[in-house]
């Protein structure tokens, strides 16, 4: 009799995984269906399969993931803002310990940011995103943080998003973005040697062309006001060339070169 229960259970287990190893082949498959559609535009067709995909799987592995990229293509792709933030809030309610429930919260920051510009609840938003381990997403979160936080005057809780943000991921790909925004502040309160500092370490982090010019402006800007002015004409000359503004850095050169005449004689 004992035996005969071990078989049965046995048997019932194998069932069991055989059966679960079928869902997740075909919940992969669906995946890999409704990804393909993605990939060929057709956007409405692969949400529709993502969305049905979490609805007859939910304990998949794949459920978290379609939800991500649903709501997403609806946010960004096919303009249902609404119907995107839902999306992405019922994934952060039903997986919360998933991969993608991170990148999900960010995204839900990110609607209530550019799509609806209620930047409160972006705030509120962005510090819950932060508040995961996943080290792009905190990194990433901490910076938006603090512009969310700029953009309301608030400006010395920006400063400490933005602080936190460079100390705890001093090489991570916002770094430079971040040092820039410090720098920004500093010169806003007219501590230029502070602004100068944070600047150059900005410049330090190897960023984008774009930025580069917009820093090196910044800290020819700096060094202007602390009568630098040799080496602040010097950066204006470096980066005429690729200013976006070609009449306005001449005219800053020209004075500036008037200037450092004047202070001559």
């Amino acid at each position: 009799m004992i035996v005969a229960r071990r078989v049965a259970a046995a048997i019932l287990l194998c069932l069991l995984v055989a059966g679960c190893d079928a869902i997740d082949r075909a919940a992969a498959e669906e995946y890999e269906t409704a990804m393909k559609r993605w990939n060929e535009g057709d956007y409405q067709g692969a949400v529709k399969l993502y969305i049905t995909l979490a609805r007859n799987h939910p304990f998949s592995p794949y459920a978290d993931n379609a939800l991500y990229w649903a709501g997403l293509t609806r946010f960004l792709y096919l303009g249902e803002t609404d119907k995107g933030l839902r999306t992405l809030q019922r994934l952060v309610k039903k997986y919360p310990r998933r991969d993608m429930t991170p990148a999900a919260q960010y995204q839900i920051a990110q609607i209530y940011e550019l799509g609806y510009g209620d930047h409160e609840r972006a705030i509120e938003e962005y510090g819950k995103a932060a508040g995961y381990t996943n080290r792009e997403i905190r990194e990433k979160s901490l910076y938006s943080l603090g512009d969310n936080l700029f953009r309301i005057g608030k400006v010395a809780e920006a400063n400490d998003a933005w602080l936190r943000q460079t100390s705890e991921f001093p090489n991570g790909p916002q770094a430079a973005l971040g040092l820039f925004r410090l720098g920004t502040t500093a010169f806003a309160r007219g501590t230029l040697e502070e602004a100068e500092a944070y600047y150059r370490r900005s410049l330090g982090k190897d960023p984008d062309a774009e930025l580069v010019v917009k820093t090196k402006f910044a800290l020819a800007n700096c060094l202007e006001a602390g009568e630098n002015l040799q080496e602040a004409l010097d950066l204006y000359r470096e980066i005429e060339p690729a200013y976006p503004n070609p009449e306005a850095i001449r005219i800053k050169i020209t004075a500036l070169e008037t200037r450092i005449k004047k202070k001559s004689y």
